[in-house]
């Protein structure tokens, strides 16, 4: 499975989320699955973007967010976890796309074992680890999702760089969709 075609599983199973993206490879497969779609994009602040879904699901306890990050956006901003183990966000899912590497600053080895969905699962988060379009889809579907799933991404097919994002139409949109 490549980045692309697990953000499609994701948008699939839950196409009434709110997604929130981090930079790089999971902002360019989310642009690509959906045509640009109302989402919350990420640039320039690589580690954030699971803090700032945090706050979009306590902002919108309605509704089903999802944070679409890369590996190493998990590994810069790990320290979300334990806010989000804490916040019990019961409608957030994180969603890490896992290919061992930063593709974004040029493909370098993370350096380290992937081991997202025990630290989740240690931290009392329901963590499971995809491997497959279906199982993306199985923990995402249903009233009761997982709140973390490693996705495997063992094509790494980058989607290419995303074109320039405006920040104020992308905040315009997603804040009109998060109204809906």
């Amino acid at each position: 499975m490549n980045a692309t075609s697990a953000v499609g599983a994701i948008v699939r199973a839950v196409p009434e989320a709110l997604l929130v993206a981090s930079l790089g490879t999971a902002t360019s497969a989310l642009r690509a699955a959906t045509d640009d779609g109302p989402h919350l994009y990420l640039g320039g602040a690589m580690g954030s973007a699971l803090a700032t879904a945090v706050g979009v699901a306590e902002k919108r306890p309605e509704r089903r967010v999802v944070a679409i990050l890369g590996d190493g956006e998990l590994l810069m901003g790990a320290s979300s976890l334990w806010t989000l183990a804490g916040s019990r966000a019961r409608h957030l899912t994180v969603a890490v796309l896992s290919d061992g590497h930063y593709s974004i600053t040029g493909g370098q080895p993370l350096g380290v074992q992937p081991a997202f969905v025990e630290v989740a699962a240690a931290l009392g988060l329901d963590a499971v680890r995809a491997d497959t379009e279906g199982q993306v889809a199985n923990a995402l579907g249903g009233p009761e999702p997982c709140a973390f799933v490693e996705i495997r991404c063992d094509e790494r097919d980058w989607p290419g760089p995303s074109p320039f994002v405006d920040p104020p139409i992308v905040r315009w949109r997603f804040e009109h969709a998060a109204r809906a």
